[in-house]
């Protein structure tokens, strides 16, 4: 049987990149064609919505319903895109695992039967946004160098 299986991937993309955990902010999505668990085609498509300001999930589901899949393997999946993705006809399987993979050990995973079908999202709104820890307008480390800078010289000084 023919299956076009999306994977989601860090950069450079293909069989030996890292996988990618997000869904909607991965860096790629690489694309295998197999038959019968014979790889016969790989490609990587760049997943433009990975900076995307806001809407990533939705950007991402649909840049990947224009690959017509028949299985996509994702880490997290948030409820947008796990909205947009229940619109095409394939399905999604979460990686559970807890160490670094590469694409090619996903692929070998789900050719073994051992990832679990997902039927909706399993993280919540805006979870791969990242941490996001700056200070906001400023953190105060200016050197203050304004009024009282003149060390009190001349003034009251006798000899």
């Amino acid at each position: 049987m023919k299956e076009i299986i999306v994977i989601t991937s860090n950069l450079p993309g293909g069989l030996a990149a890292p996988f990618a955990w997000r869904f909607g902010r991965c860096q790629a999505f690489t694309v295998v064609e197999q038959e019968d668990g014979k790889i016969n085609q790989v490609q990587v498509v760049n997943n433009q919505a990975a900076n995307a300001m806001g809407g990533a999930g939705i950007a991402a589901a649909q840049t990947v319903g224009n690959l017509n899949p028949t299985a996509v393997l994702v880490g997290n999946l948030g409820p947008n895109a796990a909205a947009g993705l229940g619109n095409i006809n394939a399905k999604i399987y979460r990686v559970n695992a807890q160490q670094q993979l590469t694409v090619k050990d996903v692929l070998d995973l789900y050719n073994q039967g051992q990832l679990v079908e997902l039927s909706g999202a399993n993280v919540g709104s805006h979870f791969g946004m990242g941490g996001g820890g700056g200070m906001g307008r400023g953190g105060g480390g200016g050197g203050g160098m304004g009024r009282g800078g003149g060390g009190g010289m001349g003034r009251g000084r006798r000899f």
